[in-house]
């Protein structure tokens, strides 16, 4: 296994802004990602998966631990019978192609999720009224002490967020779908496309959406939009003029004025509504938000 160092994870992050990671591999297949997490153990290194960095926001001053990558077979997706077969860094659009192509539908929603399928676990991340503990049957969970199929209910599958633990990464992913005619998947991928393009600014380096909505009337873009930060701007990085739960890296932004923008948004959220907005955005490294003042 190759370990590289001092890698800068601003190259590997949607946002484009981070520090670099004291050590980075790109583990290929299931033994090597078992080589890299038992040599993370042994180092006393704190693991992150970097995925497409689609939902990540790294420290400036980087990450003092073992980044991955995965890649390889890890990142390849197949169709088994009516069951589609994910590495756990495959991108959720090959993974797409895939279920298209044999004609399985039920992973349409994906399609507005720039992310990978072993993310999705981790993060149960869903769209447009889906997500994955609905299509999902199990997953191979790997860390330093071996692998182990999970099944969905063991997953912990909630709102956003599963039962995994840190120094668990998810090898594969296995979804059972139920037959569709490629054309009406293609149409309906299509309408999802266009829905997100027309809210969500597509077309700007953001890390996805900020804070989990509330259990509240409004959504967390709604209810920030409402709260007048719309365009707002710290540094480089500004809340989204298009959608207020995106931020996006306007001007060689750092990850701090990032994190300065959403403290402002929750202290905002908390004053108007006193809602107490949760990031959904995963920290690498060392990053946090001030607390609320009561």
């Amino acid at each position: 296994m190759n370990v590289e160092r001092n890698v800068p994870l601003s190259r590997f992050t949607t946002i484009g802004t981070g520090g670099p990671a004291s050590a980075f591999a790109r583990p290929e297949t299931v033994d090597e990602l078992q080589d890299a997490l038992r040599f993370a153990r042994d180092e006393g290194l704190a693991v992150a998966v970097v995925g497409l960095g689609s939902n990540l926001l790294v420290a400036d001053e980087g990450f003092d631990g073992l980044v991955l990558k995965l890649a390889g077979e890890l990142a390849r997706a197949e169709v088994r019978g009516n069951v589609l077969v994910a590495g756990g860094g495959a991108p959720n659009a090959v993974a797409l192609h895939r279920a298209r192509a044999a004609g399985l539908g039920g992973f349409e929603f994906a399609c507005a999720i720039p992310g990978t399928a072993g993310g999705g676990v981790r993060m149960n991340a869903g769209a447009y009224g889906a997500d994955w503990a609905a299509i999902l049957d199990r997953a191979l969970v790997a860390d330093a002490d071996g692998l182990r199929w999970h099944a969905r209910d063991e997953l912990g599958l909630r709102y956003r967020r599963s039962a995994l633990r840190a120094g668990q990464v998810v090898a594969q992913v296995e979804f059972r779908l139920t037959p569709r005619a490629p054309d009406e998947i293609k149409r309906l991928v299509a309408e999802l496309q266009e829905q997100r393009k027309a809210a969500q600014p597509t077309n700007k380096r953001t890390y996805g959406s900020v804070f989990k909505n509330p259990d509240h009337a409004l959504s967390a873009g709604r209810m920030l939009e409402a709260c007048g930060l719309k365009g707002h701007r710290i540094g480089g990085a500004q809340i989204s003029p298009r959608h207020a739960n995106f931020i996006e890296n306007a001007d060689q932004a750092s990850s701090a004025d990032a994190v300065s923008l959403m403290a402002e948004a929750r202290r905002r959220a908390w004053e108007q509504y006193g809602v107490e907005l949760e990031h959904e955005v995963v920290f690498v490294g060392e990053l946090d938000l001030p607390p609320l003042a009561r």
